[in-house]
């Protein structure tokens, strides 16, 4: 029975976020893309922008889905146009994210291994001469001992 239980608490779950109306396959690729960005190492504030976007089309699409009277259909029509056209520009900055954070990232672990390595050597050699300077000391010190009688 406990083995059982433990089986299923460390099995993955797929948790997916649920959206209204017709507009859920298109967010959930777009939110999966701004992910991908994130994960590329885009900062919160690039981010911030497209989450704010992305919260403009969820408004207008349940706008859109409030109106349901025949009269209302051109209005409802030009919303999921500026819905689908928001979702169009945040996939398009966030593709361009990716590249940018991704690229970002590179020089930043290649900047970090050369300033390590950088400093490797700078400790290394400075030792080098700290331990030579020290036995050249211990060693004029030894020759100017003197000896005397008690």
């Amino acid at each position: 029975m406990l083995m059982v239980a433990g089986l299923i608490a460390t099995q993955p779950l797929a948790v997916r976020s649920q959206t209204v109306g017709s507009l859920e396959p298109r967010l959930g690729q777009t939110l999966v893309t701004l992910h991908q960005a994130e994960s590329a190492g885009a900062t919160p504030s690039e981010i911030e922008a497209l989450v704010a976007l992305l919260n403009k089309a969820l408004e207008l699409d349940n706008e859109a889905l409030k109106l349901n009277a025949p009269d209302q259909a051109q209005r409802r029509i030009g919303l999921l146009a500026q819905v689908e056209q928001i979702l169009t520009t945040v996939e398009n900055r966030t593709t361009e994210l990716i590249a940018v954070a991704s690229q970002r990232s590179f020089n930043d672990r290649v900047l970090t291994y050369v300033g390590g390595a950088i400093a490797a050597v700078l400790g290394t050699i400075s030792y080098a001469f700290t331990v030579s300077f020290y036995r050249k000391y211990r060693i004029k010190r030894t020759f100017q001992m003197r000896v005397t009688r008690k």
